[in-house]
């Protein structure tokens, strides 16, 4: 049977920058509908997979640079994530992938689409990172600039220690205040106010992300830095340091 430790190196070895695994047991609180054994009865364990997302397109004053990036990475974790499927079924492990989309659930009045499984929760529940107040997944390495995948398979395998650090600090709300829309509230974001906003088809057909400011203002987006000098720099530091670089 194949190990986490296996599964860890494969996911390396096929370009993943992350990869954690959490056994099903820690979903019992998901919602009716987007639980793993929802998608496969057989889930015993869930893998999470991530690539990270380029820093210097948020800086762009053209929307085309962000966005030729995020599909590009997104690309390659759907590439990575048959990759290893593919490598799982050789072991005979029953594998399952979980893209960020199709959505199944859409709420046309509210604008409200999910994905059949949460990946960020799911993330979260596999080790590597917590959710902050913008409602994305924020990792200890490389920040909220990472994009998701995820597979459910039926090895038995063991799980990552979850993460107990916390990024946003009470006193921090530069994510917030930021949304050129209002859409966060801190725990959730009103997806009717955020997508007409985040995402645009100009005239040609083309769809381009036209927004990223909960991204780009988080002082810890790109994680937290291994030089004493950063480490030494208070969070108010921090946040003029980032909010200057807007």
């Amino acid at each position: 049977m194949i190990t986490s430790a296996e599964i860890k190196e494969m996911a390396r070895r096929n370009g993943a920058d992350l990869c954690g695994i959490a056994p099903v047991e820690r979903f019992e609180h998901a919602p009716a509908g987007f639980h793993p054994s929802d998608i496969y009865p057989g889930t015993k364990s869930v893998i999470t997979i991530a690539k990270r997302e380029i820093e210097s397109t948020l800086f762009s004053k053209s929307a085309v640079a962000y966005t030729f990036a995020t599909e590009m990475i997104l690309a390659e974790v759907y590439r990575l994530t048959i990759e290893m499927i593919i490598s799982l079924e050789k072991k005979g492990v029953v594998a399952i992938p979980v893209p960020s989309e199709p959505y199944e659930y859409w709420n046309e009045k509210e604008m409200t689409g999910k994905g059949i499984l949460s990946l960020k929760h799911a993330a979260r529940l596999c080790g590597l990172g917590v959710i902050g107040k913008s409602t994305l997944l924020i990792n200890r390495k490389f920040g909220n600039l990472i994009r998701l995948g995820a597979i459910l398979t039926d090895a038995e395998l063991e799980g990552d220690p979850l993460e107990d650090f916390n990024f946003c600090k009470d006193s921090c709300n530069l994510c917030l205040k930021n949304c050129p829309v209002d859409a966060m509230d801190g725990t959730s974001v009103m997806q009717k106010k955020c997508r007409p906003n985040s995402s645009i088809t100009n005239k040609k057909g083309y769809s381009l992300y036209t927004c990223n400011s909960c991204r780009k203002v988080c002082p810890y987006r790109a994680g937290l830095k291994n030089d004493e000098v950063y480490k030494q720099l208070n969070l108010k530091t921090l946040i003029q340091i980032r909010h200057l670089m807007k």
